[in-house]
């Protein structure tokens, strides 16, 4: 007869399994550890609660860094090891600024705008128009600011009959540069004192109607393209001088000619 020790080696008893359930232990705390540091690799990062975590698998400490704004990154960019430099066209490298080299749109619009001061105050010059020029560079534009009273009596639209022969001058100007620009705005503006008759209710509506007349004027002639002048009138809204003074409301009281060289970039 068997022992009852006997009979507990030959059914399999613990001396025999001992091992198999150790390695089974083995890999589900392994897949459980692996499981919740990647559920913790999708959440916010703690700096304490990673450095802790970091520190308890290594036993070393961990050292914070702090984040590079998009700013320092790219007045500061990391050199690129091992990477050959990609040259472009012109021998830049492409570590190099592109906006630095010449646009060739800007350049036309630059050179036409020089064309367009220099030929239209030239011709104020030379036929006496009581006007002022003024030139911006970075709007590719000159203006040409003429007195209201040069066109209209007081109050109207209506241009007068002695401002035929200043508007005819201010219209062959135009043509001589009608080759330089892509568009000419003009534009009507008045003071501050207000308006209010039952032609013109307002300042508003004054400064439109003077814009318009002297395109009527222009379109009427026909030598102009008009399909590239436009009519605003802005009313009191954007003044040049104080309105405190008579002098500054006469300066405001006003017909600008805005000319946009051709090239330039809508922005």
């Amino acid at each position: 007869m068997s022992s009852a020790s006997e009979r507990r080696k030959s059914n399999g008893g613990d001396e025999g399994g001992g091992a198999n359930w150790m390695d089974t232990y083995g890999d589900l705390v392994t897949l459980l550890l692996t499981f919740f540091v990647l559920l913790f690799s999708f959440s916010s990062i703690d700096a304490a609660k990673w450095e802790a975590l970091v520190g308890s698998f290594t036993g070393v400490s961990v050292i914070g860094v702090d984040p590079i704004s998009p700013e320092i990154a790219f007045e500061n960019p990391i050199p690129r090891f091992g990477l050959p430099t990609i040259e472009q066209e012109d021998g830049q490298t492409d570590g190099e600024d592109a906006d630095n080299s010449e646009d060739p749109a800007n350049a036309e619009a630059i050179s036409n705008l020089m064309a367009i001061y220099d030929r239209l105050s030239g011709y104020i010059g030379q036929a006496g128009i009581s006007a002022d020029l003024e030139i911006y560079e970075d709007e590719y534009v000159v203006k040409v600011i003429i007195p209201d009273l040069v066109f209209f009596e007081t109050a109207s639209a209506i241009v007068r009959e002695e401002a035929f022969p200043v508007l005819d001058m201010v219209l062959e100007m135009f043509l001589d540069v009608q080759n330089l620009y892509s568009k000419l705005s003009v534009e009507g503006h008045t003071d501050i004192r207000p308006i209010n008759t039952a032609q013109y209710p307002s300042n508003w509506h004054v400064s439109v109607y003077r814009a318009v007349n002297v395109v009527a004027y222009f379109r009427d002639d026909g030598r102009l393209d008009t399909s590239r002048v436009v009519a605003l009138g802005y009313g009191e809204e954007h003044p040049i001088a104080p309105n405190d003074t008579a002098e500054g409301m006469a300066r405001n009281r006003r017909v600008e000619f805005v000319v946009e060289a051709v090239g330039r970039r809508s922005k």
